[in-house]
């Protein structure tokens, strides 16, 4: 790692744009701040990251992906990629507080910088298909989670609810099963590893996150695959009694009788046309797609 990392700030994302920016404060502790039209310039970022070999991220989690979507696709290889750091700066920011910074103050940037003490090695996930660009980002869904998404920006965050207060509203109004328009089945032709599973879903929910934030991991299940996923069927019973028991931290419980599936993978094959989010933007992958895992990165906190 260089003396000096680089700085790359998404001016635009939510708390950016309404608080500022903290790493413009550090700026001559970097050795380049990208701060202005960083999708137009990714080229110039990978250049930069890779003489660095630390990038300073702060934005939302849709723009640690772009951004290390933009070195996967120009390097291609983990193990030359530099190591990054993520800095909340967006709407929920569910991946800085997981394995980044929790909060982005002056104070504990400059400590970070001073000495970056913590390290995770993790993987991110992959969604390819054969006519686009593939993208890398911490969590993909399916289903369900993309309709609450959607009422979460669309009723939500436009009444100036955010963060996880937000995503907290949007879940309950989802498994409250009383709207159709938040949360309804569709259909979907799959494989988790070697297991078929087909026929109408509420979704799909996959991460390499070592947990999610609010305190709800909705994963259990032993297998050694580094995805962790969980399937729900379309007709899946007591489905908020289900949440709120995963909420407790109740990891061991049998809820295939209900209609709720979880394990760990290496690789999902998809035949699906519904909704799909990865870091809550929404992706457009054609209608056969699949999800692995990429090798370890570094992420520094």
């Amino acid at each position: 790692m260089s003396l000096k990392p680089i700085f790359v700030i998404n001016s635009l994302s939510e708390t950016v744009a309404r608080k500022g920016s903290t790493l413009k404060l550090l700026a001559d502790q970097a050795s380049v701040v990208f701060d202005e039209n960083i999708f137009d310039n990714l080229d110039k970022i990978v250049s930069a990251g890779r003489d660095s070999g630390w990038v300073v991220i702060e934005g939302g989690d849709g723009t640690a992906q772009g951004i290390i979507s933009a070195f996967f696709n120009e390097v291609g290889q983990a193990e030359l990629m530099p190591k990054f750091t993520l800095l909340p700066g967006g709407m929920t920011n569910q991946v800085a507080k997981n394995i980044g910074l929790k909060k982005c103050s002056k104070r504990g940037v400059q400590a970070l910088l001073r000495q970056p003490a913590h390290q995770i090695q993790m993987p991110m996930l992959k969604v390819s298909s054969a006519d686009y660009p593939s993208l890398y980002g911490f969590l993909f869904s399916s289903g369900g989670i993309p309709m609450v998404t959607e009422y979460t920006k669309d009723k939500l965050h436009s009444r100036g609810i955010g963060g996880s207060a937000a995503v907290l509203g949007g879940i309950i109004k989802g498994i409250s099963g009383r709207d159709e328009s938040i949360l309804r089945p569709t259909n979907v032709k799959m494989k988790v590893d070697d297991k078929p599973l087909s026929g109408p879903h509420l979704g799909t929910v996959v991460t390499t996150l070592p947990s999610l934030i609010l305190g709800l991991d909705p994963f259990w299940g032993d297998d050694d695959g580094p995805l962790r996923v969980t399937y729900v069927e379309g007709g899946a019973k007591r489905l908020a009694g289900h949440v709120a028991s995963l909420w407790m931290g109740r990891k061991t419980k049998d809820r295939s009788a209900d209609g709720l599936y979880s394990s760990r993978a290496s690789e999902l094959k998809y035949s699906y046309d519904g909704p799909i989010v990865l870091d809550g933007e929404t992706l457009v992958m054609g209608t056969e797609f699949k999800v692995t895992a990429t090798q370890p990165l570094t992420f520094v906190s």
